[in-house]
């Protein structure tokens, strides 16, 4: 059942009430009250806690909380603090904190800057990077986030290093973006050398290619125009996944994106979005897409189907 103090708010569904109560232990305005009531909420039914681990595995990525319905909750859950420390300390936030990091740009922001050596750059949201030097020719090492360089240094080699790959440029413009243990490499103006996996891959101008830990795609085309348009203030998608695109709108903003239902995940959406007001287009979408969206706080929005 509904507990009595929160009846007025509760959302009908159980993957709602999951969301809701997820909201409310994340925002850390609970009273203990609330954490009693959360308890017996979990208690009533499993599905309850079922729907609640999947808002936390959505969230986080993996199960960490494995909360036992049987056991103290509400002590185990807040034992040391609210939920958001179990949450967050299990590496949400943790990469814009790199602790060996020169340089870093907070969330939402963009930065213009010229390296030691003369190589410009700009960093986009949420980004961390270290100056380093290899075989004697400067370079970064970028930890997390991405940056377009703009390498115009006469004889004067550089690199970039991220995720046990290197790519090298003797001179151009190029962009790498260092996510999730998969780092994109992008050539724009002349081509690149990216030695990663235990290869070593030519990139021409107007190619991107991937590579993680020990593995290298191979070369493609891309739409250099729309993969950059982050640094004149817009994000372009055409015809991508909603998934894909609420990944990268969580780079620009601090708030995660929940989407319930693989089948939503995968509905395609063209959209060019203003990062001035990015905070605004799930509103947008949700007309033309038939989508609810529900912001619990500041930190967490839910999207679902209408």
């Amino acid at each position: 059942m509904i507990p009595e103090t929160h009846f007025d708010t509760m959302p009908r569904t159980v993957s709602d009430q999951a969301a809701y109560w997820f909201a409310l232990l994340l925002d850390g305005s609970e009273t203990e009250n609330d954490r009693k009531a959360f308890a017996r909420w979990v208690a009533e039914d499993p599905s309850h806690l079922h729907a609640f681990d999947e808002i936390e595995r959505l969230w986080n990525g993996s199960s960490s909380l494995q909360i036992d319905a049987n056991r103290n909750l509400g002590r185990r859950a807040f034992l040391g603090g609210t939920i958001v420390a179990m949450v967050l300390g299990a590496g949400w936030t943790a990469h814009r904190f790199h602790p060996v990091a020169d340089i870093r740009t907070a969330s939402g922001e963009r930065r213009e800057m010229v390296l030691p050596g003369g190589v410009k750059a700009m960093l986009a949201s949420d980004t961390s990077l270290s100056l380093v030097a290899k075989q004697g020719v400067s370079g970064v090492a970028i930890h997390h986030g991405e940056v377009w360089f703009d390498h115009q240094v006469a004889g004067a080699n550089f690199f970039v290093a991220a995720t046990g790959g290197t790519t090298w440029s003797e001179g151009g413009s190029f962009d790498v973006a260092n996510y999730a243990g998969t780092t994109t490499v992008i050539a724009e103006q002349n081509g690149l050398v990216l030695r990663a996996g235990g290869t070593m891959k030519p990139v021409q101008a107007g190619q991107e290619v991937r590579y993680g830990d020990g593995w290298a795609s191979d070369p493609r085309e891309v739409n250099v125009g729309n993969a950059l348009a982050w640094r004149n203030g817009q994000l372009v998608f055409i015809g991508e996944r909603l998934d894909d695109v609420v990944n990268i709108l969580e780079r620009w903003q601090n708030d995660k994106i929940i989407i319930l239902g693989d089948a939503l995940k995968s509905r395609k959406v063209t959209i060019v979005v203003d990062l001035d007001r990015s905070r605004h287009v799930l509103d947008a979408l949700s007309t033309v897409l038939s989508i609810k969206v529900d912001q619990f706080t500041d930190y967490l929005t839910v999207v679902r189907a209408a």
